[in-house]
């Protein structure tokens, strides 16, 4: 819910600048572990789309005695294209824990800092680290803080060198994630979203002013998902309100869907479908009047009104913040089906 002027009992949008586009693939290489101490070498190529990580195979990525992966396991591993079986393989010591990666973008923090080769960093007002405190699985989550202030601040991870096989008009996320209770007091906290950058005229609040995307959030304690289109004057915004309330003081397992083709966002917590968006049950709309149930979105359409998925991002941002809160997130996949829950 971008903006800081109120307007019938919700907040509208404000203008911003800045913004960024993420494309291309990306590559790594290495090698073995051994006695708990990285190898290096050997191994570990990572395609761009389409084939399955080569570097976790059980004698390229394994450490003989300690729980520090090879360099090639986890490359192979953790953003192979398909390469789940290598990841499991690739990031386990004889000794250590499995690693809970897959898909075409995969992160769970276990490197014990952010990867700058795969993630851009973007904030304002709100800090991002990876630590040891609360996780959900391993040794490391990463931690994304909140803090008060008049206007909006935000901490997230967008993805960087995104591979071309995750960009279409539909797409699947899975996290762990841990939300304090102290997040319920803010209206609006956007915890994942993804979209294109558009090629209206119009220019919405930072740090993505073009671009157009679909979001699931956390609003006043319960959910939001939804569409909002910056690229446009005045911005579009169109949300539904799901009735379960978010989890808190917890670890939870989030999925979402994102579609473009039709337009629609599904959640599941913990496996179970919590709630849909689509243009059966818009509750909030932005210009209004709200669609009526089966109308169109916008614009005469309820299909690629996004543009498809090129740009990926998780944190928070909090649109009114309203106290200093902390989100926790581990075990993040990015995939063109469904990941599920770990078991």
């Amino acid at each position: 819910m971008p903006g800081s002027t109120a307007s019938g009992g919700r907040m509208e949008p404000s203008t911003g600048s800045g913004g960024m586009t993420q494309t291309g693939g990306v590559t790594q290489t290495g090698g073995v572990g051994s006695g708990g101490v990285p190898g290096t070498g050997g191994g570990g190529a990572v395609p761009p789309s389409g084939a399955a990580g080569q570097g976790g195979s059980a004698t390229g990525g394994r450490g003989t005695g300690g729980e520090l992966p090879g360099t090639g396991g986890a490359a192979g591993g953790r953003t192979g294209v398909g390469g789940s079986s290598g990841g499991a393989a690739g990031r386990a010591g004889s000794g250590g824990a499995t690693s809970a990666c897959g898909g075409l973008v995969c992160e769970d923090f276990e490197s014990g800092s952010i990867d700058p080769g795969k993630w851009e960093t973007v904030s304002k007002g709100g800090t991002l680290a990876v630590e040891q405190q609360q996780v959900a699985h391993g040794k490391y989550a990463l931690q994304v803080h909140g803090v008060t202030g008049s206007s909006d601040d935000w901490a997230l991870l967008v993805t960087k060198n995104t591979p071309a096989g995750l960009a279409g008009v539909s797409t699947f996320g899975r996290a762990y994630v841990y939300v304090a209770q102290a997040a319920t007091a803010s209206l609006h906290i956007q915890l994942a979203f993804a979209g294109h950058d558009g090629s209206g005229t119009g220019n919405g609040p930072a740090p993505f002013p073009k671009l157009r995307y679909m979001e699931f959030a956390s609003y006043s304690g319960g959910w939001q998902l939804g569409f909002d289109l910056l690229d446009v004057s005045p911005t579009v915004e169109e949300v539904s309100y799901p009735k379960p309330r978010v989890p808190t003081n917890k670890w939870a397992c989030l999925e979402w869907q994102f579609e473009d083709h039709p337009d629609r966002v599904t959640l599941w917590v913990d496996g179970t479908q919590v709630g849909t968006f689509d243009n059966t049950n818009v509750a909030y709309a932005s210009p209004g009047p709200v669609p009526k149930s089966g109308a169109a979105l916008y614009n005469g359409t309820s299909t690629d009104i996004i543009g498809g998925f090129d740009t990926f991002g998780f944190g928070f941002h909090d649109w009114h913040p309203a106290s200093a809160f902390d989100v926790y997130y581990d075990d993040v996949v990015l995939d063109v089906k469904r990941i599920n829950c770990l078991p």
